[in-house]
Protein backbone atom coordinates (compact mmCIF):
# COMPACT_ATOMS: atom_id res chain seq x y z
CA UNK A 1 0.00 0.00 0.00
CA UNK A 2 3.07 2.19 0.72
CA UNK A 3 4.31 2.10 -2.35
CA UNK A 4 1.18 2.33 -4.30
CA UNK A 5 0.78 5.80 -2.93
CA UNK A 6 4.34 6.60 -3.61
CA UNK A 7 3.85 5.55 -7.06
CA UNK A 8 0.66 7.98 -7.32
CA UNK A 9 2.24 11.10 -5.55
CA UNK A 10 5.23 10.32 -7.92
CA UNK A 11 2.61 10.69 -11.21
CA UNK A 12 0.74 13.49 -9.15
CA UNK A 13 4.48 15.54 -9.34
CA UNK A 14 5.46 14.09 -13.05
CA UNK A 15 2.02 15.64 -13.99
CA UNK A 16 2.75 18.78 -12.28
CA UNK A 17 6.35 19.00 -13.43
CA UNK A 18 5.14 18.52 -16.71
CA UNK A 19 2.31 21.09 -16.95
CA UNK A 20 4.78 23.84 -15.24
CA UNK A 21 7.38 23.34 -18.17
CA UNK A 22 4.38 23.32 -20.74
CA UNK A 23 3.54 26.71 -19.70
CA UNK A 24 6.91 27.87 -19.03
CA UNK A 25 7.66 27.33 -22.65
CA UNK A 26 3.95 28.47 -23.81
CA UNK A 27 4.39 31.67 -21.74
CA UNK A 28 7.91 32.79 -22.43
CA UNK A 29 9.58 30.96 -25.38
CA UNK A 30 7.19 30.40 -27.83
CA UNK A 31 5.17 34.37 -27.62
CA UNK A 32 8.77 35.84 -29.05
CA UNK A 33 9.09 33.61 -32.38
CA UNK A 34 4.99 34.09 -32.52
CA UNK A 35 5.28 37.75 -31.96
CA UNK A 36 8.55 37.93 -34.10
CA UNK A 37 5.75 36.09 -37.02
CA UNK A 38 3.79 38.52 -36.21
CA UNK A 39 5.75 41.58 -36.02
CA UNK A 40 6.86 40.38 -40.10
CA UNK A 41 3.24 39.81 -41.16
CA UNK A 42 2.60 43.10 -40.31
CA UNK A 43 5.59 44.65 -41.87
CA UNK A 44 4.71 42.87 -44.89
CA UNK A 45 0.99 43.82 -44.59
CA UNK A 46 1.81 47.39 -44.13
CA UNK A 47 4.29 47.77 -47.17
CA UNK A 48 2.33 46.07 -49.13
CA UNK A 49 -0.53 48.48 -48.19
CA UNK A 50 1.98 51.57 -48.86
CA UNK A 51 2.89 50.42 -52.21
CA UNK A 52 1.42 52.58 -54.87
CA UNK A 53 1.46 51.48 -58.60
CA UNK A 54 3.34 54.19 -61.05
CA UNK A 55 2.50 54.21 -65.03
CA UNK A 56 6.60 54.53 -66.37
CA UNK A 57 6.76 55.79 -70.20
CA UNK A 58 10.15 54.36 -71.94
CA UNK A 59 11.63 55.02 -74.70
CA UNK A 60 12.08 51.84 -76.45
CA UNK A 61 12.19 50.87 -80.17
CA UNK A 62 11.50 54.17 -81.45
CA UNK A 63 8.46 54.67 -79.09
CA UNK A 64 7.37 54.96 -75.72
CA UNK A 65 6.09 51.77 -74.06
CA UNK A 66 4.09 51.72 -70.73
CA UNK A 67 5.66 49.85 -67.96
CA UNK A 68 3.99 49.20 -64.36
CA UNK A 69 6.06 49.67 -61.39
CA UNK A 70 5.48 49.50 -57.17
CA UNK A 71 6.95 51.67 -55.47
CA UNK A 72 6.46 53.18 -52.10
CA UNK A 73 3.90 55.84 -51.24
CA UNK A 74 5.76 58.61 -50.14
CA UNK A 75 3.63 62.13 -48.78
CA UNK A 76 6.23 64.54 -49.92
CA UNK A 77 5.03 64.79 -53.99
CA UNK A 78 8.91 65.91 -54.43
CA UNK A 79 10.36 62.71 -53.04
CA UNK A 80 7.78 60.90 -54.87
CA UNK A 81 8.91 62.39 -57.70
CA UNK A 82 12.52 61.39 -56.93
CA UNK A 83 10.80 57.58 -56.76
CA UNK A 84 9.66 57.99 -59.96
CA UNK A 85 12.79 59.37 -61.57
CA UNK A 86 14.64 57.02 -59.94
CA UNK A 87 13.16 53.79 -61.59
CA UNK A 88 12.81 55.59 -64.71
CA UNK A 89 16.15 55.59 -64.88
CA UNK A 90 16.74 52.35 -63.26
CA UNK A 91 15.28 51.15 -66.76
CA UNK A 92 19.17 51.93 -68.35
CA UNK A 93 19.83 48.42 -68.90
CA UNK A 94 17.36 47.99 -70.78
CA UNK A 95 17.40 50.64 -73.80
CA UNK A 96 19.75 52.49 -75.57
CA UNK A 97 17.74 55.38 -75.44
CA UNK A 98 18.19 55.79 -71.31
CA UNK A 99 21.44 57.03 -70.42
CA UNK A 100 23.10 54.45 -68.13
CA UNK A 101 24.82 55.18 -64.54
CA UNK A 102 22.75 58.45 -64.09
CA UNK A 103 22.35 59.92 -60.19
CA UNK A 104 19.41 62.23 -59.70
CA UNK A 105 21.39 64.63 -57.38
CA UNK A 106 17.63 66.70 -56.42
CA UNK A 107 14.59 67.91 -57.29
CA UNK A 108 13.14 71.49 -56.46
CA UNK A 109 9.79 73.16 -57.19
CA UNK A 110 9.97 76.86 -57.46
CA UNK A 111 6.69 79.46 -56.78
CA UNK A 112 5.81 78.78 -60.18
CA UNK A 113 5.39 74.53 -59.65
CA UNK A 114 7.93 74.45 -62.28
CA UNK A 115 9.31 70.92 -61.14
CA UNK A 116 13.29 71.10 -61.56
CA UNK A 117 15.56 67.77 -61.80
CA UNK A 118 18.83 68.04 -61.42
CA UNK A 119 20.62 64.81 -62.60
CA UNK A 120 24.97 64.21 -62.76
CA UNK A 121 26.47 65.03 -66.11
CA UNK A 122 26.34 61.30 -66.91
CA UNK A 123 22.84 62.29 -68.53
CA UNK A 124 24.79 64.09 -71.16
CA UNK A 125 28.20 62.39 -71.35
CA UNK A 126 26.57 58.70 -71.52
CA UNK A 127 23.84 59.84 -73.89
CA UNK A 128 24.37 58.26 -77.56
CA UNK A 129 21.05 58.55 -78.85
CA UNK A 130 19.82 60.38 -82.35
CA UNK A 131 17.33 63.30 -82.26
CA UNK A 132 14.34 60.85 -82.14
CA UNK A 133 16.15 58.89 -78.80
CA UNK A 134 16.95 62.34 -77.44
CA UNK A 135 13.19 63.34 -77.67
CA UNK A 136 11.58 60.18 -76.52
CA UNK A 137 13.71 60.19 -73.11
CA UNK A 138 12.96 63.82 -72.76
CA UNK A 139 9.56 62.97 -73.68
CA UNK A 140 8.81 59.69 -71.64
CA UNK A 141 10.63 61.44 -68.48
CA UNK A 142 8.19 64.13 -68.22
CA UNK A 143 4.88 62.36 -68.81
CA UNK A 144 6.25 59.61 -66.59
CA UNK A 145 6.09 62.43 -64.27
CA UNK A 146 2.65 63.63 -65.13
CA UNK A 147 1.22 60.37 -65.02
CA UNK A 148 2.00 59.74 -61.24
CA UNK A 149 3.07 63.09 -59.56
CA UNK A 150 0.10 66.12 -59.33
CA UNK A 151 1.27 69.92 -58.24
CA UNK A 152 3.40 70.85 -60.73
CA UNK A 153 3.19 72.94 -64.16
CA UNK A 154 6.25 71.83 -65.95
CA UNK A 155 9.72 70.46 -66.02
CA UNK A 156 13.51 71.52 -65.98
CA UNK A 157 15.79 69.60 -66.55
CA UNK A 158 19.99 70.85 -65.16
CA UNK A 159 22.39 69.03 -65.10
CA UNK A 160 25.06 69.47 -61.94
CA UNK A 161 22.95 72.16 -60.89
CA UNK A 162 23.44 74.26 -64.57
CA UNK A 163 20.58 74.96 -67.35
CA UNK A 164 21.84 73.52 -70.20
CA UNK A 165 21.65 74.02 -74.13
CA UNK A 166 20.84 70.33 -75.25
CA UNK A 167 21.08 66.85 -74.24
CA UNK A 168 22.42 65.26 -77.34
CA UNK A 169 22.68 68.14 -79.64
CA UNK A 170 19.08 68.03 -81.28
CA UNK A 171 17.08 69.71 -79.04
CA UNK A 172 16.67 72.86 -77.07
CA UNK A 173 16.73 72.50 -72.99
CA UNK A 174 17.04 76.44 -71.77
CA UNK A 175 13.16 76.66 -71.99
CA UNK A 176 11.32 73.56 -69.82
CA UNK A 177 9.71 71.10 -71.68
CA UNK A 178 6.13 71.25 -71.93
CA UNK A 179 5.78 72.65 -74.94
CA UNK A 180 8.60 71.08 -76.12
CA UNK A 181 7.66 67.13 -75.62
CA UNK A 182 3.70 67.83 -75.87
CA UNK A 183 3.66 68.74 -79.34
CA UNK A 184 4.06 65.97 -81.90
CA UNK A 185 7.66 66.10 -83.69
CA UNK A 186 7.18 65.28 -87.65
CA UNK A 187 9.33 62.70 -88.40
CA UNK A 188 11.31 64.15 -91.06
CA UNK A 189 12.26 66.89 -88.44
CA UNK A 190 13.95 63.68 -86.80
CA UNK A 191 16.01 62.97 -89.34
CA UNK A 192 19.54 63.46 -90.48
CA UNK A 193 19.64 65.79 -93.77
CA UNK A 194 22.25 64.24 -96.28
Amino acid sequence: MKTKIIWIFLIIIFFIAGAAGSYFLMKYLAPAGTQQASEEQELHSTESQDLITVRLLLPKNQKLEMAERKLTKRMKSTAFAEAVVEEFFKEAGNTHAIPQQVKLLGIYRDIHQILYIDFSDELRRNFQGDALDEYLLLKGLYESLVSNVQDFQDLKVLVEGKEIETLGGHLLLKYPLKSLVTAEPKPESMTAYE
